[in-house]
């Protein structure tokens, strides 16, 4: 195990049992610690291969908060947008500031390290504004590639437009993704998210695969905030879950729209799920807005077909969601989602009112009650079990601590933590959380009494869940690693 530069911050080790749950040990502590050397309002991290067998972490990051483009959110950038390589002690390996035009925002500028060439090295692609005075110019919008050993440019292309004579926050919705067709790498670059919607796929060499247009009086679903890759169907082709549609990456067709003809508003979340016991793939579905004014299910959980398999509430603007997987006498997959009244954002941050929580089996649908503040939490497997614990980092609402499934505090990541990865991508046991703080603190935290079990290690090596760590910068896809 490589040498890691370590700030101890032991917490008590806490026993509990829970729905017949046997007795865990947590015990997490920082175990790198440093310094961006600036303050920072927002900050997107993404693990990044930068050769073979070895990896590093990119952060995006700059004094603003996550700006967004609704006119009622949107406010103009006090700070430039930076790209920073981190190697896994820590270490600077290099750091690019973009100009004023590039929005530190995740629909303004996704990214997605990527290995499109498929020599082993993942390149870094985002959107790139080149008019460094017009902040919302479209026509300067670039998809641009750097190499992720220097940062250098190495590539730009214009960027595609799909969405013509609507409002900012439809027109700047940007998305990079990709993943696999027989072990053959595909790029997808993709606009919009409420009206008309268009989707390209590029090979080796950015040549063209394929491209689909999805129009706004189409039947079907409009797109979603994430954007999850999956093999859905285990036939070594992975599919794009573009809000209900689940699309082939390999040619752009539809394997299934969900709820085709009952629903076309816009969903808030998709979250894949494997019930492990079966091996098969159901996807979980929170919605924003209901279809012209019909009344439809808010939350929904299909089979891999698209079929539902359950469904809840008539109304509500759902908002945030995730599944993860526990272990008790009574429960396997647990479901969470959230609906919202109010919300407001801008230079402090986001904020959301008249919050209520909805938990169930994710297998019925039975609702459930939680014995924690579920809201703004991630699942993560820190202890390398296979199952799930919750970090509540994800705004500014959140209490900074985080919960094993009997409600119970296991620790506390300090004042002020924002959560931007939780995955494995240390060379450690069990699951690793980044955060990052206010004053340019970034730790990375790991339970020092970790093993990975058989369950643990069969996930990590799942090609769609080392994917799925890369779509973390493109969307709001941080919390998808729980349903894997």
């Amino acid at each position: 195990m490589k040498k890691v530069i370590t700030s101890f911050i032991i917490t008590s080790i806490l026993f509990h049992t829970s729905y017949g749950q046997s007795k865990k040990t947590n015990s997490l502590e920082t175990i790198v610690e440093f310094s961006l050397g600036s303050k920072v309002g927002s900050l997107r991290a993404v693990p990044v291969q930068i050769a073979k067998g070895k990896s590093a972490i990119l952060m995006a990051y700059s004094a603003d908060k996550d700006i967004d483009p609704w006119i009622e959110m949107f406010y103009p950038p006090t700070d430039k947008l930076k790209f920073a390589l981190f190697n896994l002690e820590g270490k600077l390996l290099w750091k690019k500031e973009l100009n004023n035009s590039t929005i530190n925002g995740t629909w303004f500028t996704p990214i997605f390290p990527f290995d499109l060439d498929n020599d082993g090295i993942d390149e870094i692609y985002f959107v790139n504004n080149i008019d460094s005075i017009h902040i919302l110019s479209y026509d300067h919008l670039r998809l641009e590639v750097l190499d992720s050993n220097t940062g250098e440019s190495i590539g730009q292309w214009p960027w595609k437009r799909s969405v013509y004579g609507e409002s900012n926050s439809h027109t700047y919705r940007n998305f990079i993704i990709g993943g696999y067709s027989n072990g053959e790498p595909v790029l997808v670059t993709a606009q919009g998210t409420y009206q008309r919607m268009g989707l390209q796929a590029w090979k080796k060499g950015m040549e063209s695969r394929w491209g689909l247009i999805i129009e706004d009086d189409g039947l079907g679903a409009r797109g979603c905030h994430m954007s999850p890759v999956v093999d859905i169907n285990f036939d070594q082709t992975d599919e794009i879950m573009w809000g209900e549609r689940c699309i082939s990456i390999d040619d752009g067709s539809y394997l299934f729209i969900a709820d085709k003809k009952e629903y076309n508003g816009h969903s808030d979340v998709i979250q894949p799920t494997l019930n492990r016991e079966t091996n098969k793939w159901s996807v979980f579905t929170c919605r924003e807005s209901g279809d012209k004014g019909k009344i439809k299910p808010r939350v929904v959980m299909f089979d891999d077909m698209g079929k539902r398999m359950w469904s809840d509430l008539e109304l509500g603007h759902m908002d945030m969601g995730w599944t993860a997987h526990v272990n008790t006498d009574s429960l396997s997959i647990l479901a969470f989602t959230i609906s919202r009244g109010g919300k407001i954002a801008g230079p402090n941050g986001f904020f959301r009112t008249d919050v209520k929580e909805f938990a169930y089996n994710g297998e019925t649908g039975k609702r459930i009650h939680l014995d924690f503040n579920a809201y703004n939490t991630v699942p993560i497997d820190l202890d390398g079990d296979g199952y799930h614990e919750f970090a509540c980092a994800m705004g500014e609402q959140a209490d900074r601590k985080v919960y094993d499934i009997s409600g119970q505090v296991i620790a506390d990541l300090g004042a002020n933590a924002y959560l931007a990865m939780a995955s494995k991508f240390m060379n450690l046991p069990g699951e690793q959380i980044l955060c990052y703080y206010p004053d340019g603190a970034v730790k990375i935290w790991a339970d020092k009494n970790a093993k990975d079990s058989k369950i643990a290690r069969k996930r990590y090596a799942s090609p769609n869940y080392i994917l799925a760590q890369k779509l973390t910068a493109s969307g709001y896809n941080l919390v998808n690693l729980g349903g894997l």
